[in-house]
């Protein structure tokens, strides 16, 4: 493959670039006033619903975004309720330490707005 080359003032432009980036420097995004931000952290909600929907909801709430991340506390719920399953199938299952826990959880829940 042939090598390519640059013009002079590109090459320079693109050594000075490279420099400036080797430099650590702080970016701050701003969703309320920058629609490139905003879809930047729509994104960055969307991503990381899964595993942590807390903090998706939190950036959707700090910055009014769209839904469509899961809820934490159906997230929550779910597991729960899966738990709750699998203790089922044990000769130790207690229904109602389960309905005492589920119904601390509620409360929980509701408290903090979830």
């Amino acid at each position: 493959m042939k090598p390519h080359h640059l013009p002079l003032g590109v090459e320079r432009h693109a050594r000075s670039v490279l420099a400036h980036a080797a430099t650590r420097q702080e970016v701050v995004l701003d969703p309320t006033s920058d629609p490139y931000a905003r879809v930047a952290v729509e994104a960055y909600a969307e991503a990381c619903a899964h595993d942590q929907p807390w903090l998706a909801e939190a950036l959707q709430r700090q910055y009014r975004l769209a839904g469509g991340t899961p809820s934490s506390a159906a997230a929550l719920w779910r597991s729960f309720h899966a738990a709750q399953r699998q203790a089922r199938e044990s000769d130790s299952y207690d229904e109602a330490a389960w309905t005492h826990v589920a119904l601390h959880l509620c409360g929980v829940l509701g408290a903090m707005n979830l």
